[in-house]
């Protein structure tokens, strides 16, 4: 066999020779291939598909690597082919993601081995997403095949070509044009195909630049609060990072990056609430940010990026604190969350995923032991405030501690055992105890493997045993779980005895030694622990402990869980469990007295006790079988004995049976062979009990020791699961050096036991005894009448437990029965020319040939089909004997010796548990030896699990038959038994739907003999899940139930309508992925070859035309399907609700590759006039579709972008000469027919804005034989027709123009499409019928008839499009004059319908088609007639304007010019329209990468001419006189300020703000923004600093903004005064919001860092104390962040200031001279920094509180109470973790301390 990925390690470890891999793969790869010879892809490549991922599951990637590859491409080429087929693209999708989902697959194949075509991928992508038929809500598929496609397309573009990346940049890059829509599909096209781990030359280096000077450009221009149409290539840029590491230089993008992250958070900053909370935009890739972070570590940028953490985490650190929640807690959780993880991830894929072809890290990149550690240390705060928070900490058991443990334990571990005893001890803090019980359960594995934290761990085991009570379940829970940890990885033996060993011993090692004394104790404790839970349990209603069902436990409880679900529910097995496996002879024999000791003395009730009970006494037999039977089987046999004999004389069942009869059931485990002496006295005891038929717990009980008695005699199992390979007999190893270690899965020994003939001889004794004896009692039953029911129940619950637990070791059904094979349309197919259906046959290990074990499904089948038949005629009332019979005869048909869902359970806590205990930095495969053991039992398993279906034979048809008519008893409980187990049935029985959906849609047609309940019983049945069942939805089917569905209209009861509802959406979802064409490509037939040969030519040509017969025939049941509802449609019985439910099915029949009669269209047509509502919107939509498929098909005209004039040098990004064509100027108007004719219209806004394509499309084809109706097909002369009918015309009007909504009309995308394809397909002449009520509508104040009128004319200008000149001539000059007269009538309610009519006409089309609308719109530009016509027309004006985007400039020169003499209108609605409009004829004017300047409007020509119109304000404003401001009469009489709030208008509408040309305005706005005398203008400024504050600036503007602030704070000689003091702190507070926001960028520009301390260290000597009181906070937060980087010096500065002298004879409240200012100024700002840090103390902090202290003894009273206030907050801010803070003062200084936060007392 050619090499593959991966060895065959779990196969190999079982006790039994295992098939050879090499065999079962060469039936799969054959059958595969030869599927998609014979295009039998629904059933045979669907079935071999998934017996693929069956052999991956249990097989590993044992595959050779051409055969892989070969498999790969084969379901490439079936999800790329052109006709798309929904289920084998979703087949084939899930199949490639199979093979090439796991690294280790893609090690095996390189890109020299395969390499993909990227453009049928792309083709296919496009289709699903952005299919036009989507337009009518009509697309065919199901929500799952976006995702398949997603997941083919990320594990195929590794495999894409290395000239991909050029030919995709090509294909995609003209589409990036920022302004329209196509550009957020050509970011996710790129974001998704890009390949990352091509060569750099042709990969990523053509592209990154452009990239990343995109997503910078959007997120600095725009505001955070509007999407980015580049946010999608946050996640490219991460996938870059991560396969390219070491080839990218980061650093000069890291100051970006870590700003943009703070920006995300959404931090408020200080104290003013509107410079707070603002919404910040990217949380959609928030992740890919944090990612992004860790992939750039590497190298020289590694110290740049710990160092920008280290601020960034300094910087959140205090609003991640428990106590200050908020907005922003989830996000920064999900930081810490996120990039510990991601860290983790990078390491061990470094030290472990080596030999990656796809990702290789240099050896200079790699993360170093040093890195490890400081990231460690930088994260450690963060994650122990994300522990300890009440509401945010439950998120998997302490995962980013988990992460942090497993990356440096050394650190994180010696920190955390100092706080556990102190934690867990707790007893006031709850929250802190589940945290340290969390942090020690998911740290044990590392503190065993840490030598100096292994001493701690037996002493903490012992302060977890108090927690453990029924007081709080969930500390339990945890403390349970971190007991059955311990104990996986923990030998439980007693080593004290090695230190009286000789030789030379460390100390710690001693202490380890000495503390596994303890265990004994210790476990003893454990056990009294866990019996007080058991008893409290059965005294109390807590619920069961061991199993909690999530139906009892409410939502509050589950979000206060602090771990899984499925660990918590078996934290008690668990840890009992790993306890004994684990324990030496001697602890167990502990166990074992105590257990015994109390179950002997104790009775429980056995509901919820007794349960729990029972598992921990099955857990310690299954692993001390030997003792435990000794000990335990003659007492309970023996008890049981005598009190069923006190019962049957009593006739009363006794508690104390009852418990010991559970005990005893629980002691069935173990080894088979240990039970065989006792076999006898077990089956004695059965017998007896299974006689007592009066008390059903009892008799429960003894079933389920009978299974249980069988299930050991047949189970393969380990005897020896502990944790080390050595015997714990041995008294000279140190077992404590195992603690924790990992073992590689091949060096694991494990003896197992398997049963032998003796077991078997005893299985088949016992099902003989019990099995054979139950099947005679039934079969008694029928015939003899005095058998009591009771005994019959025991009887079917006795074979039904035989069945059960032997029936791996049975035959199926049906062994030697005919297999019925479906009839398509009645013709019979030859099954065997086609791919066998058939089960992979893999050893399990056990085989016992016997008569008795052959033939008894069979015997039992017959039973119950006798029993069914006599229950049925004699005792049809019997329900409780019909459910039973239905569960037996499941299990009979199907059961196989497994439990689907129990093994999916035990696979999900495997997972969770390797997860948990996990290191994989300690060895790739290095596992804990009890993991291991675990695993391999889910092995054996899988195995079991492999045999997926049976044939249908006719003996299945038989008893299957007695299900179906159960299904439709008119018992509703047996219905609903018979239904459950009916869907089980024919869910493994293949084409078992073919026989029985015909036979079940009999029961809906409207027959008098046909009942209520059968009905109910029918509707429900087809109800199950998938009709069809496992194969593909089949057309001939669903057509048979659909009309059958539509005629059940003889009950008018609501369950039944609700359910037929409810089954009709089940059928159009699953007709909406049938397929009724099978195709395969010629490529995928070569490749099917190449893989397992080519088939003969007979059996392909066989296989062939049984697939074109299933097509013929699902054609065929289509047409029948949509006669048999148009009948039902048309007939006049068919009540309303029925008509809507038939309607809607056809529609989903309407699809584009079928053909309509003419009665569909003449019956959809005429439900456009329907009375009903919902009629009219469903053959909206369908007649809709029906135009659309109509339409005809223009031929493109393709332009060469190279005749184009030359572009010379520079960017192709923008206006450049090769596209000014396409301007809208005044002499290029296509205003006569010659020139129209002539004129080359390019529709799409963003073709030529980049780069042009290699080919240009544009479709200028006109259509100069509209009105010819020869042409007409016969479905578009039903449509003229019906649409020439005035009265239908008139019909249609009235009912259309209706109120959708009172109040809140929308114009209907839907009825839009409708009128343009309508008016596409068949010209003007058609609209002419409409024109009369339109001219009506249009001046009326009928809102829905104003919305009618704006659809209809929008429409038919976008039907237009390939009209001759004269019609369009003639549309134009019949509709500018109705929408003028609209204009004139429009209201409030009705002007954004027009406004939406507008957009729609000119939305995606040339504007030079336009120029007539053009010119009406810019006529009416601020008539003056009424303030509400104005804004009106600037909204129209506004809507045309953004429509026409970049292809506009002199139409926006234009209306610039008419916009400046009105930016001081009085009006306030007319100045807000106005700013609208100004940023739309700006909005080109944009920062986009390498983008040439616009010729567009520019801000900065803009902001030119707004300046000198403030010129009036100067003098006021900026003066000497600033004390005249606040008498400034604002008002809208001074038309400056007019100016001022039209400009402030247009800054909170662009998304483009602070360009540099902005900040002298800005001035202004801090200047007013203290102004009273306006509110409206308070409220204007206040939003916009509120707003522009957040900004991401660029580095050009970051000078200006701080500039800005100078002006305001300064006057001429730069001293901090002349100002008033509102301003200042408004400029301050400014500076302060945008710092932070800028905290990356602007720490990266020393001379500006410098520039602010400047600034603001000349506001602390200000004489307002209010500007004194901005300035000190703004320094402490910017020290926090470590702007300054020199913060000890700027300490000194502070105290200095603090120090000042002041003049002799200052009295203390006087607060005047210039010495008390700066005294106070360095006061405040030491109190500002010691307040920045509400919940710790760094080290500097004790000394500045002892500075601070002495200016509570000074004179000052203003710098006194400045103090007291500042240690007031640090007592409130520190009290609930100041026992921890206190020690990090000295004796002193907490004197000091205790003097300023203790008040004085008057009696002292």
């Amino acid at each position: 066999m050619e090499k593959s990925v991966n060895h065959d390690k779990w196969n190999k470890l079982l006790p039994y020779e295992t098939d050879a891999p090499e065999e079962v793969f060469a039936d799969i790869k054959k059958n595969i291939a030869f599927s998609v010879q014979q295009k039998d892809l629904t059933r045979g490549l669907k079935f071999w598909s998934d017996q693929l991922s069956t052999y991956i599951k249990i097989y590993g990637y044992q595959v050779p690597t051409s055969d892989m590859v070969t498999l790969v491409k084969l379901y490439y080429s079936l999800v790329v082919q052109e006709d798309i087929n929904i289920p084998v693209v979703g087949c084939a999708g899930r199949a490639f993601t199979l093979l090439l989902g796991r690294q280790k697959a893609k090690k095996m194949i390189t890109r020299d081995d395969l390499v993909l075509d990227w453009r049928p991928l792309y083709k296919t992508f496009k289709e699903i997403f952005h299919g036009k038929d989507r337009v009518y809500n009509l697309k065919v598929g199901y929500p799952q095949l976006e995702s398949v496609i997603r997941h083919v397309v990320g594990h195929a573009r590794d495999y894409f070509s290395e000239e991909s990346t050029a030919e995709m940049l090509a294909e995609w890059e003209p589409l990036l044009c920022p302004p329209d829509s196509m550009c957020h599909r050509g970011t996710t096209y790129l974001s998704c195909f890009l390949p990352v781990t091509v060569q750099p030359d042709t990969g990523f280096r053509l592209w990154l630049d452009m990239v990343l000077g995109l997503v910078k450009s959007t997120s600095i221009a725009g505001s955070g609060h509007k999407k980015s149409p580049f946010q999608s290539f946050g996640a490219l840029l991460r996938r870059v990072a991560k396969f390219n590491v070491g080839q990218i230089d980061w650093a000069p993008h890291v100051p970006w990056v870590f700003n943009v992250l703070l920006l995300d958070f959404n931090l408020p900053v200080g104290e003013s609430h509107t410079f707070a909370g603002l919404p910040t935009g990217g949380s959609s890739l928030f992740s890919s940010k944090i990612e992004l972070v860790v992939w750039m570590l590497g190298g020289d940028c590694t110290d740049i990026v710990l160092e920008h953490l280290e601020i960034l985490t300094k910087t959140y650190i205090s609003y991640i604190h428990p106590s200050n929640k908020g907005k922003w807690t989830m996000k920064l959780v999900g930081f810490v969350n996120i990039i510990c993880e991601t860290f983790l991830k990078r390491v061990e894929m470094e030290k472990l995923e080596q030999g990656y072809w796809f990702r290789k890290v240099p050896d200079s990149h790699r993360l170093s032991e040093e890195t490890i550690d400081r990231f460690v240390k930088i994260m450690l705060p963060s994650v122990k405030l994300v522990m300890f928070n009440v509401l945010y900490s439950s998120n998997g058991l302490q995962h980013d501690f988990h992460c942090l443990v497993r990356l440096a334990p050394h650190i994180v571990l010696p920190d955390f055992t100092d706080h556990a005893y102190q934690s867990i001890e707790s007893v006031v803090e709850p929250q802190r105890v589940t945290t340290a019980l969390c942090s020690f359960a998911v740290s044990l594995r590392a503190m065993c493997l840490h030598e100096p934290s292994r001493q701690h761990v037996i002493p903490l085991l012992q302060t977890l045993l108090p927690t453990i009570s029924s007081n709080d379940l969930n500390k339990s829970w945890i403390a349970l779980l971190a007991f059955s940890f311990a104990f996986t990885m923990i030998p439980v033996v007693d080593c004290s005895h090695l230190v009286d060993l000789p030789g030379k011993k460390r100390k710690d090692v001693e202490r380890v030694w000495r503390s596994t004394a303890q265990f004994k104790d210790m476990v003893a404790v454990f056990l009294d622990k866990l019996l007080g839970l058991i008893e409290v349990s059965a005294m109390e209603d807590t619920g069961n402990l061991n199993s909690i069902s999530h139906k009892n436990r409410t939502s509050k409880s589950l979000k206060a869980s602090s771990i899984p679900d499925y660990l918590a529910e078996g934290s008690i097995y668990m840890s009992f469990d790993s306890l004994v496996r684990n324990s030496s002879d001697e602890i167990r024999e502990l166990i074992l007295d105590k257990m015994f000791r109390y179950i002997s003395t104790t009775t429980l009730e056995v509901k919820i006790a007794g349960k729990t009970m029972g598992d921990a006494l099955s857990n310690l037999s299954n692993i001390y079988t030997e003792k435990t039977l000794k000990k335990f089987l003659p007492h309970l046999i023996r008890e049981c004995t005598m009190l069923l004999e006190e019962e049957t004389e009593s006739g009363e069942t006794s508690q104390e049976l009852l418990w010991n009869f559970t005990m005893f059931r629980s002691v069935l485990r173990g080894r088979g062979d240990l039970f065989l002496p006792y076999l006898e006295q077990i089956c004695t005891l059965l017998e007896s009990t299974l006689q007592f038929y009066n008390s059903r717990q009892l008799i429960t009980v003894a079933v389920k020791a009978v299974s249980d008695l069988l299930h050991l005699l047949l189970k393969i199992k380990p005897t020896d699961c502990q944790s080390c390979q050595v015997p714990y007999t041995d008294k000279t190893f140190d077992f404590t050096s195992t603690w924790g270690l990992g073992m590689e899965v091949q060096d694991v020994r494990i003896d197992w036991y398997v049963p032998g003939q003796e077991e078997y001889c005893a299985m088949l004794t016992i099902i003989e005894r019990f099995g054979v004896t139950a099947m005679t009692k039934l079969r008694q039953y029928v015939t003899e009448e005095n058998t009591c029911k009771e005994e019959f129940h025991v009887q079917l619950k006795v074979l039904r437990a035989i069945t059960k637990t032997a029936g791996h070791m049975m035959p199926m059904l049906g062994g030697d029965s005919e297999v019925m094979v479906p009839k398509y349309g009645g013709e019979e197919v030859e099954e065997s020319v086609r791919v066998p259906i058939v089960n992979l046959h893999l050893q399990t290990g056990l085989k016992c040939e016997s008569d008795l074990l052959s033939t008894f499904r069979a015997r039992a089948a017959d039973t119950v089909k006798i029993v069914y038949d006599y229950q049925a005629s004699k005792m049809a009332d019997d329900v409780k004997s019909a459910e039973m019979l239905c569960l037996l005869l499941e299990d009979v048909l199907t059961y196989k010796g497994y439990d689907n869902q129990k093994m999916k359970k035990e696979h999900t806590k495997y997972k969770s548990v390797k997860q948990l205990l996990d290191n994989r930095l300690l060895g790739p495969k290095k596992q804990l030896r009890m993991v291991v053991i675990h695993r391999l039992l889910l092995q054996q398993q899988y195995r079991q699990h492999a045999q997926l279906f049976t044939p249908y034979t006719a003996a299945h048809h038989t008893y299957t038959q007695c299900l179906v008519d159960m299904s439709l008893s008119k018992y509703t409980a047996v219905r609903k038994t018979a239904q459950h187990c009916l869907k089980k049935c024919l869910s493994v029985m293949l084409n078992s739907r073919w026989f029985f959906i015909p036979q079940i849609t009999k029961f809906l047609e409207p027959r008098e003999d046909v009942s209520h309940e059968e009905l109910k019983g029918a509707i429900f049945c087809l109800r199950l899940p998938r009709i069809t069942g496992y194969f593909a939805p089949q057309p001939m089917l669903l057509c048979q139930v659909m009309p059958a569905l539509c005629a059940a209209q003889h009950s008018e009861k609501d369950s039944i309508i609700n359910s037929i509802e409810h089954l009709t959406d089940n059928v159009i979802d699953e007709y909406r992925t049938c397929s009724f064409n099978t195709i395969v490509s010629e490529e995928a037939v070569i490749l099917a070859e190449q893989l397992a040969g080519k088939m003969s030519a007979d059996l392909i040509k066989a296989g062939q035309d049984i697939a074109k017969l299933k097509d013929d025939l699902n054609r065929k049941s289509f047409d029948l399907c949509i006669e048999r509802l148009l009948e039902i449609l048309k007939s006049d019985k068919t009540t309303w609700r029925f008509l809507d439910l038939t309607v809607d099915v056809v529609r989903t029949m309407v699809q584009r590759d079928m053909t309509f009669s003419e009665d569909l269209v003449q019956t959809f047509l005429s439900f456009l006039t329907h009375d009903s509502i919902g009629l009219r919107m469903i053959s909206f939509r369908v007649v809709g579709y029906i135009i659309y498929l109509q339409r005809r098909q223009y031929k493109d005209t393709i332009l060469d972008p190279t005749t184009f004039p030359a572009d010379g040098e520079g960017s192709l990004v923008g206006e450049r000469p090769s596209n000014l064509w396409m301007q809208y100027r005044a002499d290029n108007i296509p205003d006569t027919e010659e020139k129209y004719n002539e004129c080359i219209f390019v529709d799409k806004p963003h073709t030529g804005y980049n780069k042009w394509a290699q080919q240009v499309r544009v479709c200028i084809e006109i259509d100069r034989d509209l009105d010819n109706e020869e042409r007409y097909s016969s479905t578009d002369k039903i449509i003229v027709s019906r649409f020439k009918d005035e009265d239908f015309v008139k019909r249609f009007v009235e009912l259309y123009s209706l109120e959708d909504n009172k109040g809140a009309e929308k114009v209907d995308i839907i009825r839009r499409h409708f009128y343009r394809d309508l008016f596409r397909n068949y010209g003007w002449s058609l609209f002419k019928l409409f024109l009369p009520k339109v001219e009506e509508f249009v001046e009326g104040n009928v809102e829905s008839q104003h919305r009618f009128a704006a659809e209809l004319l929008s429409s038919v200008t976008r039907g237009s499009k390939h009209w001759p000149f004269k019609d369009i001539e003639l549309m134009w000059e019949t509709i500018l004059p109705l929408i003028m007269k609209a204009m004139l009538h429009v209201s409030s309610e009705t002007i954004n319908l027009w406004a939406v009519c507008i957009s729609s006409i000119v939305e995606d089309r040339d504007p030079r088609r336009f120029s007539r609308l053009v010119t009406m719109a810019t006529e009416e530009f601020l008539s003056g007639r009424t303030i509400f016509h104005d804004t009106s027309n600037l909204f129209l004006l506004e809507t045309i304007v953004a429509q026409f985007e970049w292809k506009y400039a002199e139409g926006l020169h234009q209306l610039m010019d008419k916009i400046i003499p009105n930016l001081n209108n009085s009006y306030k609605n007319v100045r807000d329209k106005i700013g609208h409009m100004i940023e739309r004829c700006t909005a080109h004017d944009h920062m986009m990468f390498n983008c040439r300047p616009t010729i567009n409007p520019r801000k900065a020509d803009f902001m030119a001419k707004v300046m000198p119109l403030l010129s009036t304000l100067d003098e006021t404003l900026f003066g000497a006189d600033w004390v005249l401001v606040n008498k400034l009469s604002i008002n809208d009489d001074n038309d400056a300020i007019k100016v001022v709030k039209t400009v402030i208008s247009w800054l909170l509408y662009s998304h483009a703000h602070l360009v540099p040309s902005v900040f002298p305005f800005l001035s202004y706005i801090i200047a007013l923004e203290p102004s009273e005398a306006d509110p409206d203008l308070k409220h204007l400024c206040t939003r916009a600093l509120s707003v522009l504050s957040r900004e991401s600036l660029t580095e050009s503007s970051l000078e200006p903004a701080v500039a800005t602030v100078k002006r305001v704070v300064y006057n001429s000689d730069e001293r901090a005064v002349g100002a008033t003091w509102k301003a200042k702190c408004t400029a301050l507070v400014y500076l302060q919001v945008v710092t932070f926001s800028n905290l990356y960028l602007i720490r990266a520009l020393p001379d500006l860092v410098a520039e602010i301390k400047s600034l603001l260290f000349s506001c602390l000597s200000s004489p307002h104390v209010e500007v004194r009181q901005v300035a000190g906070q703004t320094i402490g937060g910017l020290m926090k962040t470590d702007l300054f980087r020199d913060n000890e010096e700027i300490l000194q500065e502070l105290k200095k200031m603090a120090l000042t002298k002041l003049p002799a004879g200052t009295k203390p409240s006087q607060t005047d001279t210039k010495e008390i200012w700066e005294r106070h100024g360095g006061v405040k700002s030491l109190c500002a920094l010691v307040e920045c840090y509400p919940y710790s103390i760094p080290s500097w902090m004790p000394d500045i509180i002892v500075f601070l202290a002495q200016f509570t003894r000074r004179a000052n009273v203003m710098i006194n109470n400045e103090v007291k206030k500042c240690m007031s907050n640090f007592k409130r801010t520190h009290l609930d973790s100041w026992e921890e803070h206190k020690t990090l003062f000295s004796e002193d200084q907490l004197i000091v301390l205790q003097d300023l936060l203790v008040s004085p007392n008057y009696y002292a």
